[in-house]
Formats: C-alpha cells, sequence, structure tokens
C-alpha cells in the first residue's frame, strides 16, 4: 500500500501500514453493518419490538406535501449549533427566492431572537401586511419526547418541543405568520428534492452531524397502525446506529475521541463520519506519530497541533489534493496553522492518515445510504426506480 512513500523511513511504513489495518473495512464487514442498519430500521417502525428498542428512533414526520398553500410562503432554517439562522421567502410560480442570513448574538433565548429576525424579514421585504405559512427547519430532533444528549457545539434543546417554543415566541411578538411545519432539516432536504423529482425516496446529510431520512408506506410503520398505502417521511437519526451494541470497527483512535467528547457512548456512527470529528481523529493519529518520534522535529512547536479540534476536517481535502512533488501545500498549512515546520516525510505521512481516515467514512457513507435504498419501498417493484440524494457540504463532500 505504501510502496510509493519510499522516503518514509522503515518505522514511519510499519507504523502506518498498522493504523491503515486498524481502520479497514472489508467488503463483507461493510455488508453486516448495512443488514444491521436495516434491521434497527425496521425494529424501530415496529409497535412492539422484540427484546428491546431500537437504536435508531424511526421518527415519522407528519409532512405529507411539499406544493406552497399560498402566493408567498416563508421557509426558517436554524443551525444546530445556534449561530446561524436563514430565513427565506417563495413566490409561487415564480421561483423567485429572497433570502437573509442571521447571526444570533448569543445562543440563549434563540426563540426570541428567531421572532426579531422574522419581524426584521418581513420589513426589509414588504411582507408585513399578510399572514404567511412559515415552513421551519432543524439540525436537531424537533419533538419533545427526544433524549438525544447534546452534541458539541450544539443547541441543547433536548426534552423541549421546538415547534411550540417557537409559536409562543412569534405569538408574543404578535407576528402576522403561522408555523405549518417544524421539521428536522434532513426530512426538509427529503421533501425539497421530492418536489423537484417525484421519484425521490431517500436523502442523508453528511455534515458536522448526520442523519438520514426516506419515504415509507404508512402500513409499514406499525406503531402509527394505519393501514394507509400513502408514503410517510422518516427522519432514522443514523448516527446513533453503533453506540449500544459495539456494531461498529472502532479503533483506540475512536474510543479515545468518544471518550473524551461531550457526549460520551452516543451517535457511535455519526463519530466516524462526521465532519465534527473527522479532523480529531486525524490529530489523534498525527500526536500518536510524534510521541513516538515518528514526525516532525523533537524541538518543534507541538502546542497547537496538541489542542483538541485544532486540526479541522477541512483541512484534509486540500491536503489529499495537494499533488505537487514536494507538498507544498501541506507544509504551508502547517507552517501557518501549528507553526511547524516539516520534511517531506512528515507531509508524506499526513496525506496518508488523512487518506486512511476519509476512505474509511466514505465507505461508511456508503453503507448508509445502502441500507436506506434497500429499505425504502419502491413504487414498481419490478424495475428499479429509487433515486438516492444526499446532500453534502464543506468538507464532508470533498473527503
Amino acid at each position: 500500500m505504501f510502496d510509493r512513500l519510499s522516503v518514509l523511513s522503515k518505522q514511519q511504513r510499519l507504523y502506518l501500514n498498522d493504523i491503515a489495518s486498524a481502520f479497514e473495512i472489508s467488503s463483507d464487514a461493510l455488508d453486516k453493518i448495512v443488514g444491521q442498519i436495516t434491521s434497527e430500521m425496521c425494529r424501530g417502525l415496529a409497535s412492539n419490538p422484540m427484546g428491546r428498542a431500537s437504536e435508531l428512533s424511526m421518527s415519522p414526520t407528519l409532512v405529507h406535501r411539499s406544493e406552497p398553500a399560498q402566493p408567498v410562503s416563508l421557509g426558517m432554517a436554524i443551525d444546530a449549533t445556534g449561530k446561524r439562522i436563514r430565513i427565506g421567502s417563495l413566490r409561487d410560480g415564480q421561483g423567485q427566492v429572497s433570502t437573509q442570513v442571521f447571526y444570533p448574538p448569543s445562543r440563549e433565548n434563540i426563540f426570541d431572537f428567531a421572532a426579531f429576525c422574522i419581524r426584521e424579514f418581513l420589513q426589509q421585504h414588504g411582507l408585513e401586511g399578510t399572514a404567511l405559512p412559515l415552513g421551519v427547519t432543524i439540525g436537531l430532533p424537533v419533538d419533545s419526547a427526544s433524549t438525544d444528549v447534546a452534541k458539541e457545539d450544539s443547541l441543547d434543546l433536548c426534552g423541549s418541543d421546538v415547534g411550540r417554543r417557537l409559536c409562543s415566541a412569534i405569538l408574543r411578538n404578535h407576528l402576522p405568520v403561522h408555523v405549518t411545519s417544524v421539521t428536522n432539516n434532513v426530512v426538509s432536504e427529503l421533501i425539497a428534492a421530492r418536489h423537484r423529482d417525484k421519484a425521490t425516496r431517500v436523502a442523508a446529510t453528511f455534515n458536522r452531524g448526520i442523519n438520514a431520512a426516506y419515504f415509507e408506506k404508512l402500513a409499514n410503520v406499525e406503531k402509527l397502525n394505519s393501514s394507509s398505502s400513502s408514503d410517510i417521511a422518516i427522519n432514522t437519526e443514523v448516527g446513533r446506529f453503533g453506540s449500544l451494541f459495539n456494531s461498529l470497527p472502532q479503533t483506540m483512535w475512536d474510543r479515545r475521541l468518544d471518550r473524551e467528547s461531550r457526549c460520551p457512548h452516543t451517535r457511535a456512527l455519526e463519530k466516524l463520519v462526521a465532519d465534527q470529528y473527522l479532523g480529531e481523529i486525524v490529530r489523534n493519529l498525527i500526536t500518536d506519530f510524534m510521541d513516538r518520534q515518528l514526525l516532525f522535529s523533537a524541538s518543534c512547536q507541538a502546542q497547537a497541533i496538541s489542542t483538541a479540534y485544532a486540526f479541522h476536517t477541512a483541512y484534509m481535502a486540500p491536503i489529499m489534493e495537494d499533488t505537487s512533488p514536494d507538498l507544498q501545500m501541506v507544509d504551508a498549512l502547517f507552517a501557518a496553522e501549528f507553526d511547524i515546520q516539516s520534511s517531506l516525510a512528515d507531509r508524506l505521512v499526513i496525506r496518508e492518515l488523512c487518506e486512511i481516515v476519509a476512505t474509511r467514512a466514505a465507505r461508511l457513507a456508503g453503507a448508509i445510504l445502502a441500507a436506506l435504498v434497500l429499505k425504502t419501498p419502491s413504487a414498481k417493484p419490478t424495475k428499479v426506480a429509487l433515486i438516492a440524494r444526499a446532500g453534502y457540504s464543506g468538507c464532508s463532500y470533498k473527503c
């Protein structure tokens, strides 16, 4: 695997091989993971799952139409971190969209600030005189029944009814809007994709966190006790998979990251795939190389690279794309961000570590999509008529 890295020392090559072996996932192992995810999805839909509850919430979302009901509709997206709120308006039949982004000064009273954003948007776009429908999407579970532990750098809304709290803020501020839906962002992605292409059955997002949604036949959702053949959007919360039953091939570096995280022993799959964590896995590998005196000089400035989450996932794509003979991008990045002077051997090791971590994440992301496509009911069983749409952003797409 590392024959092209002839400039590396024997010890560097051996340790790289050990790491590559630890992170490798065979095709058989991937097939097993796909089957286990599918089984957990089925268990999550059951009214009385035998033996235990599912790791996946499989939350039905009571949204069944995507067409605007009025000439002008509003949409609001609240970032999971609470650091950004985006509001947009859509004029039906014209394809005319206006958007505006707001940045809350703090994460306290986020719903009151959201109401302020709505007022500002209505005033600036001349929409004050008409009662408007508002669809809301947020990168977190939206119901009070959720028991998810808050993730790193995210709003802590566990146990909150997001829709009720937002509606209360809107009423207190006497705004001429009424909330028609509050959905998780991946469900909104699924609904929007189907609005453009009626054949769409699944959607997934691989960003700071990961999640997936798909359309299921209502009759298959046993816990709703319905015989309808209509479709219903299911929010899987697939990032939780593997947290309870060690279903995933974790390495010692994954276990270290989990132990030191804000939410240990939860969202195991997410911690192997999401943008929020990939860079930290690479950083742990780099510092392990340093501890073995196999990377950088012994007198290098190690404080910055030793800081948790200092190596951002966004660094991985330019590092892997650096094809210059002496890896100039890698050299410049480590000098600028970490005040570390590197040799060519150092830079080659860093690039290989990024590729190892990104490759595993990509294969696991593929397993998630495979499980969704296998689970979703096809409109025509005799013909493959499934389209899997995935929403990627930033370095998760690049990796």
